[in-house]
């Protein structure tokens, strides 16, 4: 049975959106794992709820700041 995507913004999209990710989320954790990659380590990956706070328009000012800061780190302060 395949569901027909509604419309992006609307409350069916979101409750489609989540329904597919639950089914693939289910897939994910319940995948055998090849035994050559059982020494790899255990672990999932982790994010924020909103998908909103992945974009990265919201870190671009923090990422120049940082950037400017590994630069000048490197020059010794004269005085």
């Amino acid at each position: 049975m395949h569901i027909e995507k509604p419309p992006v913004g609307t409350p069916e999209f979101d409750e489609w959106l989540l329904e597919k990710l639950k089914k693939r989320a289910e897939e994910l954790f319940n995948a055998d794992i090849p035994e050559e990659c059982h020494d790899v380590g255990v672990g999932r990956s982790v994010g924020p709820e909103k998908a909103s706070d992945l974009m990265p328009e919201k870190t671009v000012a923090e990422d120049i700041a940082i950037d400017k800061e590994q630069r000048l780190s490197k020059f010794k302060v004269v005085k």
